[in-house]
């Protein structure tokens, strides 16, 4: 089983209309994991966005699994998983189809596919929030909680783990580590220690849960790295996706390898 990766997509309709129909046209990619800046439910023409997401997916029958990520109306997505109908009877949230064929993961959720064990922890802190307005484009729940990461590493370890933002160094891919130790863009110190915060939190979860495969969006670069977590028995791969605009911003996942498709 191929399935797609598709990194930030920052509301960019075109693109992101472009980048499915690609993956369906190959024929072979029936599953998408979107990791997160899809921006749910953000800017005036959000349900058009979504509306043109769900058309193209419907017309090649792919279903679009998305990880969230700092940059959507978390009012709303706090308000959905509030909804008991969004909850197991022990309040555990569950995915939520919001078409036909979107399904938002909510955070520490496992499934499995191609013979593959899966968890996903969307979130993150936005470097920019001090740019934003709360509750217009940024909202407090956007991070990543002890909750969240006690939630995915509970159930044991998982061959793929899909998040948003990134393990902190040494457990992340070259690019990142020079953004994250770098500070290109002179964000203030408050900024940047949130940032670690949210690194830290990511990184408790993965090295929690152990995975094969790491797959992240959020810092808007590619890059790929191999390194070999903590109490594990074998080497993690690390996958940084960029964002739209940039053709890196897809790959493709052969799940019997969990590599790149021959």
């Amino acid at each position: 089983m191929i399935i797609g990766l598709v990194g930030d997509l920052e509301g960019d309709r075109e693109w992101a209309v472009a980048r499915l129909r690609e993956l369906g046209e190959r024929g072979d990619v029936e599953v998408v994991c979107q990791l997160g800046d899809l921006r749910f439910g953000m800017g005036p023409r959000s349900e058009d966005y979504l509306e043109a997401i769900e058309a193209v997916c419907a017309e090649h029958d792919l279903r679009l699994l998305c990880v969230n990520g700092n940059h959507e109306d978390w009012a709303r997505l706090d308000a959905m998983w509030a909804d008991p109908a969004h909850r197991d009877e022990d309040g555990t949230p569950r995915p939520i189809e919001v078409t036909a064929h979107v399904t938002l993961l909510p955070r520490g959720h496992r499934w499995e596919m191609g013979g593959r064990s899966f968890v996903a922890l969307g979130g993150a802190p936005s470097v920019n929030r001090l740019r934003l307005t709360e509750g217009v484009d940024w909202w407090p729940t956007e991070v990543i909680t002890d909750e969240h990461v006690a939630a995915t590493i509970a159930g044991g370890p998982a061959d793929v783990v899909l998040l948003h933002d990134s393990p902190a160094p040494p457990w992340c891919t070259a690019p990142v580590r020079e953004i994250a130790e770098g500070n290109p863009n002179d964000w203030p110190e408050m900024i940047l220690a949130e940032a670690e915060e949210g690194m830290a939190q990511v990184t408790r979860a993965a090295l929690g849960v152990r995975p094969r495969l790491v797959a992240h969006g959020h810092f808007h670069v590619a890059g790929e790295a191999v390194v070999r977590l903590p109490g594990a028995g074998h080497d993690t791969t690390i996958w940084s996706l960029a964002a739209n605009g940039d053709p890196r911003n897809v790959r493709l996942l052969d799940l019997t390898t969990l590599s790149d498709p021959v």
